[in-house]
């Protein structure tokens, strides 16, 4: 993630990959899991997957989230 937020434009996951030194697919797994989280943006454009980092977004607090984290 870092590697992302350093970039500060979006980025292929390629390019992410050979940053951090990683096989493409394991750079695409974590990438996917952390947009999961609502961490990284992704989007496929043609063959390549575009990465970026939404830095005015924070998490929202909400009521389901709170009681999720409590039970």
């Amino acid at each position: 993630m870092e590697v992302v937020r350093g970039a500060g434009e979006p980025m292929s996951i390629g390019e992410i990959a050979e940053k951090v030194g990683v096989s493409w697919a394991t750079a695409k797994t974590n990438v996917l899991e952390l947009s999961q989280k609502q961490m990284l943006n992704t989007k496929k454009v043609g063959k390549n997957w575009i990465v970026w980092m939404d830095v005015s977004r924070k998490p929202t607090e909400t009521c389901s989230a709170y009681r999720r984290r409590r039970i």
